[in-house]
């Protein structure tokens, strides 16, 4: 019930993809404008309901598409959850700690409505007063709407792609791509069976899963029971996207753990049953490390 996998196989000439768990990530695709539409709205705080907040406050391009925080400023619902980051979620299974929302589509209206708290007459009012908008949007849409505008930003979040890890040139044949602590690492994370539920082109995010099968994470977050109201769904979430981990600090649904280090051992301990010892976890780390892409923004045409 939990393992709800997509299975992805890939055949790489003279790659390691085709025997990995993992797969690299594709190159990002090219901006559509629809997408240089969508950046422009992503960073803009007129379309949040005060005019003050913009989607780049709380994934933050600059830095791993999250901010940073345990929380975020602006909390939502009786459990408030860990920002998760904006990179790469065109590849998850499914979005949001519960795996509630299912395309990007209704992430975006539902980070509109819960989290902007958007009032559609009064942004789309401050969107049409703008001249560049008007002319963008009539060109694309033909009009300035709420439907439109999410599209717009759905497309643009759809480049949010960081290919070239490290990792993603090992795995495409580049030996000298990791260190030899990185490789170790990546030996003892499939070894430990940190592979079972982190695998794919996102290392994770593909699957909900059962938060402490040998052991409690200390947290009153009750799971995905919140949103489904079956007993079975108790302290299931769904599986984190290991990309860019590096960057993403602190972890978990509650942001209760600051460093990675704690969070394989604990990972380790609550979920494989096993302790293992600081030398692995320190090249487990380094493996880790070596998932961080590379964002390039593309230049305007």
């Amino acid at each position: 019930m939990y393992r709800q996998l997509l299975t992805v196989i890939v055949l790489l000439p003279g790659s390691l993809s085709a025997t990995e768990p993992i797969l690299p990530l594709p190159p990002a695709p090219a901006p559509t404008p629809s997408a240089r539409l969508g950046e422009r709205l992503f960073h803009d705080p007129r379309l949040s309901g005060s005019g003050r907040i913009r989607c780049a406050d709380c994934h933050r391009l600059e830095a791993g598409g999250d901010d940073d925080s345990p929380l975020p400023a602006i909390r939502s619902g009786p459990y408030p959850h860990n920002t998760l980051t904006v990179f790469n979620a065109v590849f998850n299974y499914r979005l949001h700690w519960y795996g509630d929302l299912a395309t990007l589509k209704q992430q975006a209206e539902t980070a509109l409505q819960r989290d902007m708290r958007v009032d559609w007459n009064r942004s789309l009012a401050r969107l049409k007063a703008d001249d560049g908008y008007r002319r963008d949007f009539a060109a694309l849409y033909g009009d300035i709407d709420a439907e439109a505008v999410i599209d717009a930003l759905v497309a643009f979040e759809r480049t949010l792609v960081t290919p070239d890890a490290p990792f993603d040139r090992f795995l495409r044949g580049d030996e000298s791509a990791l260190t030899p602590a990185q490789k170790r690492g990546y030996r003892l994370f499939k070894r430990y069976g940190c592979s079972a539920c982190h695998q794919g082109v996102n290392v994770g995010g593909n699957l909900l899963q059962k938060l402490g099968i040998f052991g409690r994470y200390p947290s009153a977050d009750p799971g995905r029971i919140a949103v489904t109201g079956r007993e079975e769904y108790r302290d299931v979430f769904r599986v984190p996207s290991l990309r860019n981990v590096a960057l993403t600090a602190p972890y978990f649904h509650d942001g209760g753990v600051q460093t990675l280090e704690k969070a394989v051992t604990l990972m380790a301990e609550l979920q494989l049953g096993t302790r293992p010892p600081p030398r692995d976890v320190k090249a487990i780390v380094a493996f880790l490390k070596s998932l961080t892409g590379r964002y390039l923004r593309p230049k305007p045409p």
